[in-house]
C-alpha cells in the first residue's frame, strides 16, 4: 500500500493565538527534511514474507497528516513503532506533535502523546494511536481532545530486508475541539 505524500506542504494549520502557544520543537528546515524523507519511504518496496525479521524491531521516524474541523492544516510528530515479529504485536508512541502553518513553519507544540497498539501479520501493519492532545490558540482549538489515529501500512525494504515501515494515517479527535485527520503518512527506519 502506498499513499500520496503529505506532511505539511499541501495545507497548514492556521491558528491565531489568543494565548501564547507552546513554542514548536521543530523548524521549517526540519519540515522540509521530513517531507523529503516521506517521499523516499513512499517508494520503497514491500518486504517479502520470507524476508521479514523474526525478532522485535524498533522503527523510528515520523507521522503526520492533514487536519480539518475546528482547526485546518497539518501536524507532524515523532514516531517510535516497536514491531514484535515473533508475537505479531505492535506498540510505540507518537509524540513531539507540532502544528504547521501554510508556509511550512511550525507554530506550536501540542501537549500529550499518542500510544500505538496493533498487529503485524505477514508484513501488513494495522494499528491505532490513541491519547489526549492539548492546544493553546484561538478559542476553537483551545483545551484538549481525545485523538484516535488509524495506521495501516507495510514493512518495507530500504537497504536490508524489513528495515523500514511505511503507511497511511487517518483519524479524528473530539473534546474541547473537534478535528479530522486524513491524507497522512507514517514512516520509520529500524534502529
Amino acid at each position: 500500500m502506498k499513499t500520496t505524500t503529505y506532511f505539511a506542504g499541501a495545507a497548514a494549520l492556521a491558528l491565531s493565538a489568543c494565548a501564547s502557544p507552546t513554542p514548536p520543537t521543530i523548524t521549517a528546515a526540519d519540515v522540509t527534511r521530513i517531507n523529503a524523507e516521506a517521499d523516499r519511504f513512499a517508494v520503497l518496496p514491500d518486504t517479502a514474507m520470507a524476508d521479514l525479521p523474526s525478532t522485535s524491531v524498533s522503527y523510528v521516524g515520523h507521522a503526520g497528516g492533514r487536519v480539518s474541523g475546528d482547526a485546518d492544516g497539518a501536524f507532524i510528530g515523532d514516531m517510535t513503532m516497536n514491531v514484535d515479529f515473533a508475537t505479531n504485536t505492535i506498540g510505540g508512541t507518537i509524540d513531539n506533535i507540532n502544528l504547521i502553518d501554510d508556509d511550512d513553519v511550525p507554530e506550536q507544540l501540542l501537549g500529550g502523546d499518542l500510544t500505538i497498539s496493533g498487529t503485524e501479520v505477514d508484513g501488513l501493519i494495522s494499528a491505532n494511536a490513541t491519547g489526549r492532545l492539548s492546544a493553546v490558540g484561538e478559542e476553537s482549538v483551545r483545551g484538549s481532545a481525545d485523538v484516535t489515529l488509524g495506521l495501516l501500512g507495510d514493512v518495507v525494504t530500504d537497504t536490508q530486508a524489513g528495515d523500514s515501515v511505511y503507511g497511511a494515517v487517518s483519524g479524528s479527535g473530539s473534546g474541547d475541539f473537534d478535528i479530522s485527520i486524513r491524507g497522512g503518512e507514517f514512516f520509520g527506519a529500524a534502529q
